[in-house]
């Protein structure tokens, strides 16, 4: 759907920033909510404790 977006099991991750951020989101379309998990750092991404 986003050029810079990528769906990771039930997220998206947004690339923001010129890809140094990271925006990940759960997107309920039926409710019309966008639910910020988190923003990362590129870095803090790659580590991925924002999995658990």
């Amino acid at each position: 759907m986003f050029p810079s977006a990528d769906q990771v099991a039930k997220l998206t991750v947004f690339n923001i920033g010129g890809n140094k951020v990271r925006l990940i989101a759960a997107i309920h379309y039926n409710r019309q909510k966008v639910y910020i998990r988190a923003v990362l750092t590129h870095s803090e991404y790659d580590e991925g404790k924002w999995k658990e």
